[in-house]
């Protein structure tokens, strides 16, 4: 009778970005609008846009659809860049 041992790996993996924000945590236009009013900000489609930023590749509101990176990946880098950054993707979603 032959006795063995079995082993097993687990675990999941969270992607940043060179800003240190988590890659694609905000994807859904209705996490957007839930975060907002758990901020007490008002989301208004009419008047705001929806964009996804090139870099961290969240979902983020803006006045207007100028292409461009979110607050957070406009600021300084936290790690050091090992490729170039795409151009911010161009019109809102």
């Amino acid at each position: 009778m032959a006795t063995g041992t079995r082993i097993g790996l687990g675990g999941s993996a969270q992607v940043y970005c060179v800003h240190d924000r988590q890659k694609r945590q905000i994807i859904d236009p209705e996490q957007v609008r839930f975060l907002g009013r758990a901020l007490n900000v008002q989301y208004d489609p009419r008047h705001h846009k929806l964009q996804t930023c090139a870099c961290c590749q969240n979902l983020f509101v803006t006045p207007d659809d100028t292409p461009r990176l979110c607050d957070r990946c406009s600021g300084v880098t936290a790690h050091p860049l090992a490729a170039p950054l795409p151009e911010p993707l161009e019109g809102a979603i």
